[in-house]
């Protein structure tokens, strides 16, 4: 049966639903998500500046002084206004600092150049929301539904009051805390905050502090493998003797060698996998991507209907897009093209190149070749048709990688396979795949295209099950009616799932831990006591 017939996407139906933007249009991000999450919490990629911890904490401890009412929305509004002075006070110190919620709109009140300033609010969600969930997970508050979040008396309370004796000498903020109505202050008195207050200078009992609740020397169990991620960061910042970057992360948890440290390869096995779910899912997005680009360049931007064969067919005819994208991976010689290829080829080859000196620890699998996620997924945004190529190779690649972890239910094997078919789990789609598609050994080009209509099917189910939930939100990039594809007229440009790891690295910084020349003297501190922790619960 030809492949377009095979694979049917729910036909759409009209809701009159608002068309909207998204990110995880494939709902593909969702399992990488989830794997980043078991690896590494209390940040996020909205929480740059690690000293708003502080802060927050100080506020919540400073509300609770009042004797105002034991409300959110009291108790947000409290906040906002004390933030925006110490944006404001921050931005009087140096215009440039970074990671400043609301800083756009305090530098438009500063250069208005008026003698009072308004210290309204900045934004519509504060810092107070924004750093609430990593304040949590730190063990610094905690949230109460609609009330004032509580300080935790190990951890959150003993960093407020070393904020607080810092900030209570600042009569600025008395006056804020003290009176609800003021809604001005002068550049004398920002000033004089911002001396006190700077986002990126971090005093050293605050920083011991927060250092305490990031890498705390006796963690919770839930706290483990933060502390595993952040030795590994601090491990790769000695090994490099530099700053180390997300990719190093990567490339070091696939490679041979992973961190260097039997203490720490736990860590590359979790990064490990959230590098097989993030190749799958940037893939199968580059083929989402081709195939919408195919729509919209289509007559009237593909707004009338394009028969879905005619699409897919129209992909595996830029054959050379295809070429290129294997030779770039080393799978194809300049001789030779995608169109001799059948499945068991690519399969061979990959194997191949993999096999060569390999090693297996906890159903893992890992060799000294390049071809590993970090290539493949750099490859699969700038691949074009080749996409639909380098999805075939990404679900390969997972296989070698860690189809004997999944077999053997390996602890954490779970996570490749979150949420079953609904997210092309390893266990219930992908591995049982490739078996057919071993055993039918049809051309590649063929097999490139069943999961190019696969995809399509994997976005507008998710869609609709987005609308299940909020009628009012439609993400839909496409319809299908028969055998037609819609454009909705919204383009879409594939891409990562953000990991926090930059993020992590820039907290690393600013706790002084790390900088250009790699490992500092209290990060090699920190990171001896990471692994203290680490090596008594492997003992365990």
């Amino acid at each position: 049966m030809p492949v377009a017939k095979s694979l049917k996407p729910p036909e759409w139906i009209r809701s009159g639903a608002e068309i909207t933007g998204g990110l995880d249009l494939l709902g593909l991000r969702l399992p990488v998500q989830f794997i980043g999450g078991t690896l590494l919490d209390g940040v996020t990629t909205v929480t740059p500046s690690v000293r708003y911890l502080a802060f927050r904490a100080w506020l919540v401890h400073r509300y609770g002084q009042t004797g105002q009412s034991d409300d959110w929305q009291t108790y947000t509004d409290f906040a906002a206004r004390i933030e925006s002075a110490l944006v404001l006070g921050n931005l009087t110190q140096d215009r440039t600092i970074s990671g400043l919620i609301g800083a756009d709109q305090a530098l438009v009140r500063l250069e208005a150049g008026t003698p009072q300033v308004e210290v309204s609010s900045l934004v519509k969600s504060p810092a107070s929301t924004i750093y609430a969930g990593p304040s949590d997970q730190l063990g610094l508050s905690k949230t109460r539904d609609n009330l004032v979040p509580a300080l935790v008396d190990t951890r959150g309370l003993p960093l407020a009051q070393a904020v607080h004796q810092r900030l209570a000498r600042v009569p600025l903020l008395e006056r804020l805390v003290s009176e609800p109505n003021l809604t001005q202050a002068t550049l004398d008195d920002l000033r004089e905050l911002g001396t006190v207050a700077r986002i990126d200078q971090i005093p050293d009992d605050e920083r011991e502090l927060l250092l305490a609740a990031i890498v705390p020397a006796k963690p919770l169990p839930k706290e483990r493998a933060r502390v595993g991620t952040y030795a590994a960061l601090l491990a790769l910042a000695a090994k490099k003797k530099a700053r180390p970057t997300e990719g190093d992360l990567f490339d070091a948890a696939c490679s041979m060698n992973r961190f260097g440290e039997p203490l720490l390869d736990q860590m590359a096995v979790g990064w490990t996998f959230y590098g097989v779910r993030d190749a799958i899912a940037v893939t199968q997005e580059a083929v989402l991507a081709a195939v919408m680009g195919e729509i919209m360049a289509s007559t009237n931007g593909g707004l009338a209907g394009v028969a879905r064969e005619q699409v897919v067919g129209a992909l595996m005819e830029r054959v050379e897009e295809h070429d290129a994208a294997l030779r770039d991976l080393g799978l194809l010689s300049a001789a030779e093209s995608v169109t001799s290829l059948s499945f068991r080829d690519l399969q061979r080859r990959i194997n191949a190149r993999i096999s060569t000196d390999s090693v297996s620890s906890q159903g893992v699998k890992r060799w000294p070749d390049t071809l590993v996620e970090p290539l493949l997924y750099k490859r699969a945004l700038k691949s074009g048709a080749g996409a639909l190529s380098l999805a075939v190779v990404a679900w390969l690649l997972a296989a070698a990688r860690v189809a004997d972890a999944v077999r053997e239910n390996n602890p954490q094997s779970g996570t490749l396979s979150y949420q079953g078919w609904r997210r092309l789990g390893l266990r219930d789609v992908i591995l049982p795949e490739l078996e057919r598609f071993h055993r039918e050994d049809r051309p590649l080009r063929e097999v490139a295209a069943e999961l190019a209509y696969r995809t399509v099917q994997q976005h507008l189910q998710i869609t609709w099950s987005r609308l299940q939930v909020d009628l009012r939100r439609d993400v839909a990039l496409l319809t299908a009616e028969g055998n037609q594809w819609f454009s909705r007229g919204k383009s879409f440009a594939a891409g990562r799932t953000a990991s926090r790891i930059q993020q992590a690295l820039g907290w690393l910084g600013q706790l002084k831990l790390i900088d250009a020349g790699g490992i500092t003297a209290d990060g090699d501190v920190v990171l001896k006591r990471a692994f203290a922790v680490l090596a008594e619960e492997a003992a365990a």
